[in-house]
Parts: C-alpha cells; sequence; structure tokens
C-alpha cells in the first residue's frame, strides 16, 4: 500500500499568507485603538492619584494649594527648593502617577535627572529635577502664581481652595509636554506647570488683571500666553494632546476629562503674550470665578 505524503500546495500557501496578511491589516488599527484607549485611562487614573494627593496636601496645610516652589527665587536646585510635585509626592503612591503612559517623547537618562539626596532621611529630595517634567501640568497662574512685586522680590501666593468658585469648572492640571524638536516632535517628557491662554478681561468697562496679583507686577511663566508657532511647546502653553488630539484634564473637585485643545481654550480670544480678552468667564476654566 503506497501512502500519499500531505502537504500543502504553493497556491494554497499563497492563499492562506494572504489571508493572514488581511487579518492582520484589519486587527492592527483595533489593537492599536485598543493600546491608545488603555493609556488614555491609565494616564486619567494616575491624575485622579494626583488630584488625590493634592487634596491630602492642601487639608495638612490650611487649605492652601502647593506653592510651585519651596523658595521661589533663583537661583534655585534640589538643595535649597521643593517643587509642587515633591510636596505632594509623599501622599502619592509613587513618583509614577505623575507621569503619563502616552507621552512617547525621549526623557532625560536617569544620570542627566538624578539629584543628591543631600537633606538626610529626606527620600523626595532626588526628584528634584525629574518633577519638573512630569506629565501632570499645574494650573499655577490661578491656583499658587509666583510673581515679581514692585520692589523687585519675587514672592509666592498659594490661594485657599475655597477661593475657587466653581471647582467642577476650574482645571487643575493638564497634559503637558517638555519642548519638541524642529520638526514637532515632542521630547523631554511633560512640564510640571502649564501656562494660561488669556489673562485679562473687562469688568465695567475696565480691564482686570484675572490673576490677582496687580498689572504692575510680573508673574513667573515661560511663555507670556500660548504662541501661535506649530513646533513650539507653548502652542497650548505647554499643554498638549497626546491622546489623539485629545488632552487629559483634572479639575479642582476630581473630575477629569478628555478634551481637544479648543475647548481648554474656551471663553477667550487666544493672542500671543496675553493680548487676548477672556469673553465669557464661565466657559473659561482656567480662573477661581
Amino acid at each position: 500500500m503506497i501512502r500519499k505524503k500531505l502537504a500543502f500546495t504553493l497556491p494554497e500557501l499563497l492563499v492562506v499568507l494572504a489571508i493572514i496578511s488581511i487579518l492582520a491589516s484589519v486587527m492592527f488599527p483595533v489593537f492599536l485603538s485598543a493600546k491608545n484607549a488603555a493609556y488614555k485611562a491609565t494616564c486619567l487614573s494616575n491624575f485622579k492619584q494626583v488630584h488625590l494627593a493634592s487634596s491630602l496636601y492642601i487639608s495638612d496645610w490650611d487649605d492652601r494649594f502647593m506653592p510651585v516652589n519651596h523658595k521661589p527665587s533663583a537661583p534655585a536646585n534640589s538643595t535649597n527648593d521643593r517643587t509642587w510635585v515633591q510636596l505632594a509626592l509623599p501622599y502619592a503612591r509613587s513618583f509614577n502617577v505623575f507621569i503619563c503612559p502616552s507621552d512617547y517623547g525621549q526623557r532625560p537618562s536617569a544620570e542627566t535627572t538624578f539629584d543628591q539626596d543631600l537633606v538626610p532621611g529626606d527620600t523626595y529630595s532626588r526628584y528634584y529635577s525629574a518633577s519638573l517634567r512630569v506629565n501632570a501640568g499645574y494650573n499655577y497662574a490661578y491656583l499658587a502664581p509666583v510673581y515679581r512685586g514692585l520692589d523687585g522680590r519675587w514672592r509666592a501666593d498659594p490661594r485657599a481652595s475655597t477661593m475657587v468658585q466653581e471647582p467642577s469648572r476650574t482645571l487643575f492640571f493638564a497634559d503637558s509636554v517638555w519642548g519638541r524638536t524642529s520638526g514637532g516632535v515632542p521630547y523631554g517628557g511633560g512640564s510640571w506647570l502649564v501656562v494660561p491662554p488669556c489673562r485679562f478681561a473687562y469688568s465695567g468697562g475696565v480691564r482686570i488683571d484675572t490673576f490677582s496679583i496687580g498689572n504692575n507686577n510680573v508673574i513667573y511663566a515661560a511663555s507670556n500666553g500660548w504662541i501661535e508657532d506649530k513646533e513650539s511647546p507653548y502652542l497650548y502653553g505647554s499643554a498638549w494632546p497626546w491622546h489623539r488630539n485629545k488632552m487629559n484634564i483634572i479639575r479642582v473637585d476630581g473630575s477629569a476629562a478628555s478634551i481637544s485643545s479648543g475647548l481648554l481654550s474656551a471663553g477667550c480670544v487666544v493672542r500671543e503674550n496675553w493680548q487676548g480678552i477672556i469673553q465669557d468667564s464661565s466657559a473659561y476654566m482656567w480662573d477661581l470665578n
């Protein structure tokens, strides 16, 4: 009895490979979408942890938001300063909650972000440099502004949480980016601070400074508002849409959302150097009112 050898013919193999290729092309976008959705959900979850840590800090420190810096005047470094991230860190489960997994930009190596712990028993001082690159960008200009008075001295003015009239509307943190290459590619991680798109409004025909620090005072800021250059990290004031043209935000009351950059500037006319005016304070999510 002669046994026939069972094997695929070349046409059959080609048909199978074609089917596999078709299935792969169909399923790849599905897997990619699921991966992005998981990253976005993890980022939102991290933001909620940052909000919880911040709330615990506020509760312990006379109802005041975290100051941007422990020492607002320069020069500042890990030996004499602490950032708001480091102040909230003891209340968080880990430093990783300040990082968004959707941030695909190249971050500095561990060697360049390491700070010598010069304070015995202080396990958080080594995070000083890394804390400047977190993805939770703080709405500090309204919640804890740092400004230079007429006497030339820099001052930190953390506001009380009770000053926020609409916590369910007011921005606390937003997804952020540190920098962008000449081709517009993000790099360097996130930014610990985000800059609002507008500053001034009119009330009764009088222009008012919504930062509430006085028109003659200079506020600490990486940029004076948003910049029109599409390759600048300040296109959205260091806020950045990591999630398919959406950015995660969390409000003072703890509610989180994924929004477009257009909604982040709702209620104001965006112009460079804070020349735009807030026209609808009920839609503008940055200020305290």
